[in-house]
């Protein structure tokens, strides 16, 4: 089925930056190419280059339809993924195009890829074989049926799906395929670990009502864009001890922070009217989590109001989760401070946190241009003030 001959994987190679369509005009009269074929794979590829490095410069794997790229994880998000678990048996029950099986299968002895779709089910083979993954089995069914035998893991990974018939996004665990409510009792039957993979839109706090020995949940972002959320159920552990983990992955390395969601009910913050000398902006994933006064105090911040999520310190943090910028100005939202203040200001990058403007709305107020190297924050301080914080970044 996949038996490509050698002037086709070679056309591939030769040609994987050019244009498809392009490519299309002068390669139909070549016989020896299968042209159809080379410039799928083409198009593809240079979709996934970014997302699937490894995998983009081994002329051998063979991709599948856009719609698996868009769907597949990341090379990234697949590494942090595999070094959450290890053991002697593993069992994917959702392979797909097979990115998360084959970095986490390493870490185990044993490992068992599980795909309805019998396309996707004979290109694991052939990608698994040219990768030399060893000790794998695939089996093309359901995961309901393959969770019929009697069989036992250590790990067990899922990622239902969250289309509906009509192709729209589910946000629910119970409109996913499988429906993770129906089948949580007997997946934590059957494995030791459970990793249930999410879209970073479901809610914390629906997943914590819904699923029962949650013992971590992961939102995981790379270069602060929030891609998805990891639940890691573990045999009769305690739901209510969850910690939560904060993931940026960056060119840099990771930024991880974590927390655990009933302390963070319980802490106090400082609040401080004014600015100070330095401003935090925490990663897309700390923002998601919810974990906003664990980071105040970890960090040893200031806070200027509780629902801007963005702190202040006159001594720099160099290890913050996030941005870190050099407080220049600080005034108030008003017509004399803003003409005042922005007049020789053309350009800026504006955010805003905990504010009655969207950053449109603000940008076509204040009339600034997008970018440079100057950063306004439009906020709410402590006792209700509305100001904006001009800022330079630090790095």
């Amino acid at each position: 089925m996949f038996n490509i001959n050698e002037q086709t994987q070679n056309f591939i190679r030769q040609h994987i930056d050019d244009d498809s369509h392009l490519l299309a005009l002068a390669a139909k009269q070549n016989l020896e190419i299968n042209v159809r074929f080379a410039l799928e794979q083409i198009a593809v590829r240079q979709q996934a280059k970014e997302k699937i490095p490894s995998w983009y410069i081994n002329g051998k794997i063979i991709f599948p339809p856009k719609i698996s790229i868009e769907q597949c994880s990341s090379e990234a998000t697949a590494k942090y993924k595999a070094d959450l678990c290890k053991g002697k048996n593993f069992v994917d029950l959702t392979g797909g195009f097979g990115v998360d099986f084959s970095f986490i299968s390493q870490h185990f002895s044993h490992s068992f890829y599980i795909e309805k779709d019998e396309y996707l089910s004979k290109l694991a083979r052939h990608n698994f074989d040219i990768l030399g993954l060893k000790n794998v089995e695939i089996s093309n069914c359901s995961s309901e049926e393959f969770l019929e035998n009697d069989a036992t893991f250590d790990c067990i990974y899922i990622d239902p799906s969250r289309r509906n018939s009509n192709n729209k996004k589910e946000i629910l665990l119970e409109n996913c395929s499988p429906d993770i409510t129906k089948i949580k009792d007997t997946l934590l039957q059957k494995s030791q670990t459970v990793i249930i993979k999410l879209s970073p839109v479901f809610d914390i706090t629906e997943i914590k009502r819904k699923l029962k020995n949650i013992q971590q949940i992961h939102i995981i972002a790379v270069k602060n864009e929030c891609k998805e959320l990891l639940v890691k159920l573990e045999q009769n552990y305690d739901t209510d001890n969850i910690e939560i983990v904060c993931a940026n992955i960056t060119d840099n390395g990771k930024q991880i922070f974590s927390f655990n969601h009933l302390a963070e009910k319980n802490i106090e913050c400082n609040f401080v009217q004014n600015v100070q000398k330095y401003l935090y902006e925490p990663n897309v994933s700390v923002q998601k989590s919810g974990g906003f006064k664990s980071v105040a105090k970890k960090f040893n911040l200031n806070v200027l109001n509780i629902n801007s999520k963005i702190y202040t310190s006159d001594s720099l943090i160099n290890d913050f989760c996030g941005r870190i910028f050099v407080v220049e100005n600080m005034f108030l939202f008003s017509k004399t401070a803003l003409k005042t203040n922005l007049k020789s200001i053309k350009q800026a990058n504006i955010t805003v946190r905990n504010f009655p403007l969207s950053v449109d709305d603000l940008r076509a107020k204040l009339n600034i241009g997008e970018g440079g190297d100057i950063y306004l924050f439009a906020t709410t301080l402590f006792d209700g003030s509305k100001v904006i914080i001009q800022c330079r970044k630090d790095i």
